[in-house]
């Protein structure tokens, strides 16, 4: 691609002969400008990584004339017309998955030979840039407004029978306007049935957020994200992990408690013995309130809920939000109340009234009287 516009000052710049994901610099205004690798009618500008076979761009979308964040399904991996196949079809199905709170797919199809789902790229960040250690603990009414609207997302996903498989902060993102969104869908699912199908469910998240039943190899449904949410909450309240380890796989294992029979010790070259899922110890979290002693008790308990070993002891997501609505419109009422009582109260104390004397004065005459006596004398 010879010749791309600046967005900095609308020139046309030559980039004859630079080769793609170059960084460069307009000769007119200085703008910065990354030469694109074209692929149809996509702009692949900004390389960043590839997940089990999915190589993921930022870009421009030039079909929906739009930023965007771009996935490619690699036509090299093994068995690609399966995958390919498996792809399309969750992408047919979560194009139909609309809600504010919920990033949509803005297109897919097939473009020089490969598969594509691109999704508009947002302003804002995402809850993965909270870090407790320097920016301390969040406002507990905040975190569950934010976590609120996740729930409300996440309802409808589920209602539309779209587990999401992977939820944790970088994928719940806050726009600039506030809005909250969860995203990645397409990229969570299609890795988890990749995954399912090889039985190595335990690397398809973050060991922090993965729910027991992966951990275990076993199917997760629904219920497995109410698990992964309910971990989020716990440390957008907190700033800790329910569970963790020294090493991501005991991170993993410590929210397993199924434990098979005891097997012999392994150790590795230094001696040290290697934690397994048999070895590591399962220990309950303390509920959040125990923490942090300003969480109320009702979110506390809502969140140890979530984190139910069995997933049949989860609640759903609308029971989720029956509870954060019930929880708020206390709030709110404690407040309107607080707010009554205060006006109740007279703030001007400085309100003066006069004195009618109902007694005798000092000098044994009735003061009434000698005024009296004196206004007929004049």
């Amino acid at each position: 691609m010879p010749e791309l516009v600046c967005r900095g000052c609308g020139g046309i710049v030559d980039t004859e002969g630079i080769e793609p994901f170059t960084l460069c610099e307009c000769s007119d205004c200085g703008s910065e400008i990354i030469v694109p690798l074209q692929l149809g009618y996509l702009l692949l500008e900004r390389p960043f990584g590839v997940e089990n076979h999915i190589s993921i761009y930022d870009g421009f979308d030039k079909g929906q004339n739009m930023d965007s964040e771009i996935f490619i399904l690699d036509k090299g991996c093994p068995e690609y017309g399966k995958f390919f196949a498996l792809a399309k079809e969750d992408a047919v199905a979560l194009s139909t998955l609309k809600h504010p709170n919920i990033c949509p797919i803005l297109n897919y199809g097939e473009v020089e030979g490969q598969f594509f789902v691109t999704y508009p790229k947002m302003d804002g960040y995402p809850l993965s840039d909270y870090s407790p250690e320097t920016q301390g603990l969040l406002d507990i009414k905040k975190v569950v407004d934010v976590l609120q609207a996740v729930a409300l997302g996440m309802a409808v996903a589920h209602h539309k029978e779209f587990p999401h498989h992977d939820i944790c902060p970088r994928n719940i993102h806050i726009d600039a306007r506030g809005n909250v969104r969860v995203k990645n869908f397409f990229k969570s699912r299609f890795i988890y049935n990749l995954l399912q199908s090889k039985e190595e469910l335990t690397s398809s998240v973050s060991p922090y957020f993965i729910s027991p039943e992966k951990a275990e190899s076993r199917v997760e449904d629904k219920r497995g994200d109410v698990f992964s949410y309910g971990v989020v909450f716990y440390f957008m309240l907190t700033g800790k992990y329910p569970f963790s380890g020294a090493t991501e796989v005991e991170t993993v294992y410590s929210r397993v408690k199924r434990k098979a029979a005891k097997q012999e010790d392994v150790f590795n070259e230094g001696g040290r013995r290697l934690k397994t899922a048999e070895t590591v110890e399962y220990i309950p979290p303390p509920a959040p309130s125990k923490l942090r002693q300003d969480v109320p008790e009702e979110i506390s308990s809502l969140v140890m809920e979530m984190l139910s070993y069995h997933p049949v002891q989860r609640p759903k997501f609308t029971e989720v939000l029956a509870a954060i609505n019930l929880f708020k419109a206390k709030e709110e009422k404690e407040t309107i109340v607080k707010s009554a009582q205060k006006q109740m109260v007279r703030k001007d104390t400085s309100t003066k009234t006069r004195a009618i004397p109902v007694m005798k004065n000092l000098a044994g005459t009735d003061q009434k009287k000698s005024q009296k006596r004196k206004l007929f004398k004049l």
